[in-house]
């Protein structure tokens, strides 16, 4: 629904293309060859931009990441390649997207020239949107610039960074996340690591030797209850890093209300506007969900805010696309909305103090007692801007005042 492409993401889904044809899927017939095509207009039509420090850099950081995807790809454009490498004071992320596509492309000499005596790691930063980029994002392509350079004792300095951030509590972003696995598997693709992982596993008294070819083996264990007990030996050559993981969700009804950075207000209401209390319903009952995102103020520009509204199963959505009643709700400016059979999903931006409300028509369809999940809204890309309701159990009761079952 937008009225622009996002460079990044159309050359971050070539990417995925391109690592998914090596590891022997399928690509859809024609979709390589046209992405190939517009990239290759795109590296050829860019020209720099000079506009201020910041734009100039993103831009650069674009054109350098395309540049290394098509060499992925082995369709390498050294001319537009080497138009960025003598641009003037080229920026320190695309010297190691363009030292990592050079490399590719057979060229370690002009690589090892362009990043000769800059640093190996980035300097922090978040960023919400445009390349969506992190200093760990930026760290996992200084180290496939480093390996593809020959440069093995270097790069693993950096994937070992790369690593323990990963492991650590930190969040990151699908992108970020992303970015950090390939670096990672890159190494065990090049060293020892490919040979795979040996060790004898414990688990409440069953023993069992294991062996994987994979450099990663995923044990499900049994839930904790304080009598349980897990040990694992390293019985091979390579090192072993063993790493519990524990995730739940919280029980029905024990959600904790949120506001970092936004604030977050659900209501229930008829069709004319008056409110309703969703805890108790005649069947058959239209209504609409409305809720209010305000932007604090305290930040500046949230891009990418994602709104997830899931609903009771015994509610069912009316779907404003195909009643033709979009004009009704009367809803703020969205990027994208995406209806489904039991939750809408909203994708927005909000500047410093504003707000969004957004309508949402339902119809309680089914009798009986259902719960409604909290409604929650986040940054896509910073964890730290989230808000969240709590949610509650609802009756869907029959004509006449019969309570649900």
């Amino acid at each position: 629904g937008e009225s622009y492409v996002d460079d990044w993401c159309s050359i971050y889904v070539g990417h995925f293309v391109i690592e998914a044809e090596r590891k022997g899927f399928a690509i859809p017939t024609g979709m390589r060859s046209k992405w190939l095509e517009s990239q290759r207009k795109a590296a050829r039509d860019w020209s720099p931009d000079r506009q201020n420090e910041w734009s100039k850099a993103r831009h650069e950081t674009l054109q350098a990441y395309r540049l290394w995807v098509m060499a992925l790809a082995n369709a390498a454009d050294l001319g537009a390649m080497n138009r960025l490498r003598t641009t003037p004071d080229l920026s320190f992320q695309p010297r190691w997207s363009l030292a990592a596509a050079y490399a590719t492309a057979n060229r370690k000499d002009v690589a090892r020239e362009l990043v000769k005596g800059i640093a190996t790691a980035s300097t922090p930063y978040t960023e919400l949107a445009y390349t969506y980029g992190s200093d760990l994002r930026d760290d996992a392509i200084i180290a496939e610039a480093l390996m593809r350079m020959d440069d093995k004792a270097n790069a693993a300095l950096v994937i070992k960074r790369i690593a323990e951030e990963l492991s650590s509590e930190d969040w990151y972003s699908t992108q970020t996340t992303a970015f950090g696995l390939l670096a990672v598997a890159r190494l065990a693709e090049r060293t020892q690591l490919a040979a795979g992982i040996t060790f004898k596993q414990t688990v409440s008294g069953k023993t069992q030797d294991r062996f994987s070819k994979k450099s990663i083996v995923h044990v499900d264990l049994p839930t904790p209850d304080g009598k349980q007990t897990v040990s694992i030996v390293n019985t091979g050559k390579n090192l072993l890093y063993a790493r519990l993981v524990r995730t739940g969700t919280p029980m029905p009804g024990e959600e904790r209300a949120e506001n970092n950075g936004l604030a977050i207000d659900v209501r229930y209401q008829t069709m004319d506007g008056r409110l309703l209390d969703p805890t108790n319903i005649t069947q058959g009952t239209d209504l609409m969900a409305v809720v209010t995102i305000q932007h604090n103020g305290v930040r500046g520009w949230y891009q990418n805010l994602a709104l997830t509204q899931v609903f009771p199963s015994g509610w069912e959505l009316r779907n404003s696309r195909l009643e033709g009643t979009e004009e009704a709700a009367s809803n703020s400016a969205f990027s994208y909305q995406d209806i489904r059979d039991d939750r809408v999903m909203t994708y927005f931006n909000l500047r410093a103090g504003e707000q969004a409300t957004y309508r949402i028509f339902l119809n309680a369809a089914y009798v009986g007692r259902y719960y409604l999940p909290a409604s929650i809204c986040e940054a896509m890309y910073d964890h730290t801007v989230n808000a969240r309701d709590r949610g509650r159990w609802v009756n869907v009761n029959r004509p006449g005042g019969a309570s649900a079952p």
